[in-house]
């Protein structure tokens, strides 16, 4: 094998195919080409060139489905998708620039995580949000919740103190959401609030415990989001939520099981039972609830519960 041939061995592959052409134009190197050695060896290289670039086609494109999954996972968890709306695939390209086998690939993942639904022709739509369900996720999630504090409070050490004492800061300082039809405060006030309530479980010992009760949070995320909204601008509102959020940090602070596993009992029953108000306000009148939105049955939530169902 030519000295050319065997340069081209130990270089890149685009460096490579310049190389070929190179070679393949150069009289002084075309004996390398014509040699039966020099024509297996560049088959060989073509053949591996080839096989480069189906992976470097295969990786762009998981890259491009991972991105859309979550771009498209971001827009469903926040709202920015409504209840119910449909997603075709023409829209979705477009909005989102990207081809349509990313796209299957996304919305695949998000159906197996019942945040999409697919019927027959109408093809993918945004999950509906129902009461029914919505006490479901608040059951499982105020189960979970208070196991990992539980938990949490016994093994935590003072790396966790002090991540919960500057996630609680972090969430004081940021200013409120408002119900203006951006989503850059309310964005924000979600990430603030995600990290203080994910700081008190955080040294539970259970990756699977912080992973399921994580998810239960974000799916839970679709309905507070219209809760805040529309508190927006509720003084008590936000006097009630500041006062649970400080209860349950000095509680677990404290190391008082007892009641810092009520507190956070109370916080997230508390706002449970005040978006089930805003369901039967709008069942009665006017009053906005999630967009998508299925009337619960009558009597299956009632307004002013003192408890999560057992």
């Amino acid at each position: 094998m030519g000295e050319a041939a065997r340069a081209v061995a130990v270089t890149t592959p685009v460096a490579a195919i310049n190389a070929c052409s190179n070679i393949s134009h150069n009289d002084e190197h075309r004996e390398t080409l014509d040699s039966s050695a020099g024509c297996a060896y560049f088959r060989r290289l073509q053949r591996g060139l080839a096989a480069l670039s189906d992976q470097a086609e295969l990786s762009v494109s998981k890259t491009l489905g991972e991105d859309v999954y979550r771009r498209l996972r971001s827009d469903l968890l926040s709202g920015r998708l409504k209840p119910g709306q449909r997603l075709p695939f023409r829209n979705l390209s477009a909005t989102y620039s990207v081809g349509i086998a990313p796209l299957r690939e996304a919305m695949s993942r998000l159906a197996s995580e019942q945040l999409v639904d697919f019927e027959g022709q109408r093809g993918f739509t945004v999950a509906a949000v129902e009461a029914g369900d919505l006490l479901e996720l608040a059951k499982l999630r105020v189960q979970l919740y208070v196991d990992a504090l539980e938990r949490a409070i016994r093994r935590g050490d003072d790396a966790w103190e002090c991540e919960m004492l500057v996630a609680f800061h972090m969430l004081e300082k940021c200013p409120r959401p408002k119900n203006d039809g951006s989503d850059g405060d309310y964005d924000e006030w979600e990430r603030r609030h995600e990290r203080f309530h994910n700081s008190l479980i955080s040294a539970c010992g259970s990756r699977w415990l912080i992973k399921f009760c994580q998810t239960l949070s974000e799916q839970y995320g679709r309905y507070r989001r219209y809760v805040t909204l529309e508190m927006s601008a509720s003084e008590a509102y936000w006097t009630r939520v500041q006062a649970d959020h400080k209860k349950l940090l000095d509680q677990t602070l404290a190391r008082n099981v007892e009641a810092a596993v009520e507190a956070a009992r109370e916080h997230l029953e508390a706002n449970i039972q005040q978006l089930l108000a805003l369901y039967d306000e709008r069942s009665l009148g006017e009053a906005s609830a999630p967009p998508g939105a299925k009337k619960a049955v009558k009597g299956a939530a009632p307004k002013r519960a003192a408890k999560m169902p057992a």
